[in-house]
This record gives structure tokens, C-alpha cells and sequence, in this order.
């Protein structure tokens, strides 16, 4: 993907606060936004596809300036190319799927290479759906249809307010690799409101953190996931790496993922040695141990430094390690802390088990 960025500065008040940024994103990437509620995610996105009116500022994609309010500069919403993808599904209810696939397509943006209708209907997979009422599907299937029915549309920049907020979680895990794919697979740059850190571990490559309608942090997303809670004990705390698919093995269903210089093990993969992924782990899914032992089920040991220990409470701590490159969390007791005698800089070693690691 050739590189891509969005500029935009922006002043919007607000009832309690003013909405003021300037920030340059990478669109070779998905863009995760987080913060608590009402700090402006919602309100960002909005300005970005020009539905917000009395921001001033300027945005400008790809060269191509959308907004600048002192030239007097304006593109309206539907010349900007860009899909908006809401909570709700927001399909059209006397329509089949089909019947809101092809209205996407007769919208479609001519100055966008069109998708392919049938590889977008296998990536999002609704072929088995197209001929169904829009009120006979489920939530998960509807928002499928929703994603499918944008990139028909053929955007140059996609936008995702809480996609996946209405949805169970077991929808939210079978639609977060699909989301994943399309960025890989067509190359649309994505910005994603969501207030859920998990859906941020498993998606997200940038992470950019709002607060009162500020950008406080911007960064890696692996390295920022874990910074928004003030460590807080009831926060489920995740590892998220980048890696590739280094071998598969067949015979004890077993694939292979390097992440930097390190080897660990996962369930089998149903993709091609070399493929870039997303590893998340639980950080409660991960012991520690100060000898590499080797009379046990668990399949992966890797070496790492303590590089910080932070308290949570009276009983457990959350300890970051460093594998060289990148960061893996984990939450032990407070008595596994004083057992081991962790400081910062001690030598470990990370446990876990190949069937915690998910690989998106």
C-alpha cells in the first residue's frame, strides 16, 4: 500500500469543551480511537466526513484538502469517498441483502477503482445470505451486510463508529478478522471509534487517545493498549504482538509464530507461512517463571526482561516485559511477585499455553 496520510486541524466547541487537534495520520494502517465517553470520538469522525457543521480548520487527505475554513474550502460529504460505517446496521428493512448490496452499487464512487462484488461478498462472507429478508437476519449477519454494502460503495477512507458495540461477543470474534482482512486485502485506510480495548488488541495498528477533545497519546496500539485505566486491577489487561507465521505442524495441530527474535506455538492456522498477524494474549493467561523448566504441558516459554511492575491494590501487580522489540503484560499476585523477588531488569521467563493465544 502505497503511503497514505489524512492531516486535519480542528476547532469545534462543544457544550463542555472544545474540540481542538492537529494531527497527522498513516493510512498505510487502522487507526484506532479511544477515550471515555464524550471526549469527541463520535464528533471526530463526524468532522472528518462533513456532516459536523461549525468546525473550522483545515483537513486534508491525501493531498486532496476536504476542509480548509480560510481559503473558504469545503467539500461536501458524498465527493470526500468516504464509507461510514454506524453501530446500528442501518440497512434498508423492504430491501433483501441483495436488494441493499446493488443500490451500493448504483452509488457507487467513480473515482475509486470499484471492489469486486464477488470477492467483497467472500471476504465479508454473506453469499449464503444474499436472497434473505433484511428482518431475518441477526445482528452480526446485518452488520456484515452493512460493511459489505460500504465497500461497495468503493471509499477511498473508511470510518467505523462502535461497529461492533450492539453485538455478542461471539459475533464481535467471527467479524474482527473479517475487518482485519478487508484492510489487507483492498487496501482501505480505516479509522475506528471504539470504547472497547479488546476489539482495539485484536484490530487496531495506530491508537490515538482522546480526552476532552484532545489527542493526549498517539501511537503503536500494542504499546498504548494497556495505558488508558490507570493500571486498574478490574481492566482486563492484554498483550498484543505483531508477528509472522513462521511454520505450521500438521501433525500435532500446532502453527509456529515468530515475534521479533522469539518462537512460541498456537493452534493450527488456516493461513500461508508468512502471513503477517495480530497475537493477543490475556495478561492473566500468562505466569512467570525464573528457570526455563521443561516438565510441563505448557508449550511456550519465552525469555524476557522486567521493564516495569505497577501495583494494583493490595494482593496483585501487573508486570511489563520486554521481548526486544515489543512488550508482553502480565498480572500475577502480589505473592508470585515477592516469591520470584522481581525488580526491574530481573531475567524471566513468560508462560503460557498454546491454546490462550488467539492470531488475528
Amino acid at each position: 500500500m502505497e503511503n497514505k496520510t489524512l492531516q486535519f486541524r480542528l476547532d469545534l466547541p462543544r457544550d463542555h469543551f472544545h474540540i481542538s487537534l492537529d494531527q497527522s495520520l498513516s493510512l498505510d494502517r487502522i487507526w484506532g480511537i479511544m477515550g471515555s465517553s464524550g471526549c469527541g470520538k463520535t464528533s471526530l469522525l463526524r468532522c472528518l466526513a462533513g456532516l459536523e457543521h461549525g468546525v473550522q480548520g483545515q483537513i486534508v487527505c491525501n493531498g486532496e484538502v476536504w476542509l480548509d475554513t480560510e481559503q473558504g474550502i469545503f467539500v461536501p460529504p458524498e465527493q470526500r469517498g468516504i464509507g461510514y460505517i454506524f453501530q446500528e446496521a442501518r440497512l434498508f428493512p423492504h430491501l433483501t441483502v441483495m436488494g441493499n448490496l446493488q443500490f451500493a452499487l448504483r452509488r457507487a464512487s467513480h473515482n475509486q477503482p470499484a471492489l469486486p462484488f464477488d470477492k467483497v461478498i467472500e471476504q465479508v462472507g454473506i453469499g449464503h445470505l444474499l436472497d434473505r429478508a433484511v428482518d431475518k437476519l441477526s445482528g452480526g449477519e446485518k452488520q456484515r451486510v452493512a460493511i459489505a454494502r460500504t465497500l461497495l460503495n468503493a471509499p477511498s477512507l473508511l470510518l467505523m463508529d462502535e461497529p461492533l458495540a450492539s453485538l455478542d461477543w461471539a459475533s464481535r470474534l467471527s467479524i474482527i478478522p473479517c475487518l482485519k482482512q478487508i484492510h489487507r486485502q483492498f487496501g482501505i485506510p480505516v479509522i475506528m471509534v471504539s470504547h472497547a480495548r479488546d476489539e482495539m488488541a485484536r484490530l487496531a495498528d495506530g491508537l490515538m487517545i482522546m480526552h476532552q477533545g484532545r489527542a493526549v497519546e498517539s501511537g503503536s496500539c500494542r504499546q498504548l493498549i494497556n495505558s488508558l485505566d490507570d493500571r486498574d486491577r478490574d481492566v482486563q489487561h492484554l498483550t498484543a504482538l505483531d508477528g509472522v507465521i513462521h511454520r505450521h505442524d500438521p501433525e500435532y495441530g500446532l502453527s509456529e509464530i515468530q515475534v521479533d527474535q522469539h518462537h512460541f506455538q498456537v493452534a493450527l492456522l488456516d493461513k500461508p507461512e508468512k502471513t503477517a498477524v495480530r497475537v493477543v494474549i490475556s495478561a492473566n493467561d500468562i505466569s512467570l517463571a525464573a528457570e526455563a523448566f521443561h516438565a510441563t504441558s505448557i508449550q511456550n516459554r519465552i525469555s524476557a526482561t522486567v521493564s516495569e511492575i505497577h501495583q494494583q491494590g493490595s494482593h496483585h501487580a501487573l508486570v511489563t516485559l520486554n521481548l526486544g522489540e515489543q512488550e508482553m503484560v502480565s498480572q500475577i499476585t502480589r505473592k508470585s511477585l515477592d516469591t520470584l523477588q522481581l525488580t526491574v531488569h530481573s531475567p524471566v521467563f513468560a508462560c503460557f499455553k498454546a491454546s490462550g493465544v488467539e492470531v488475528f
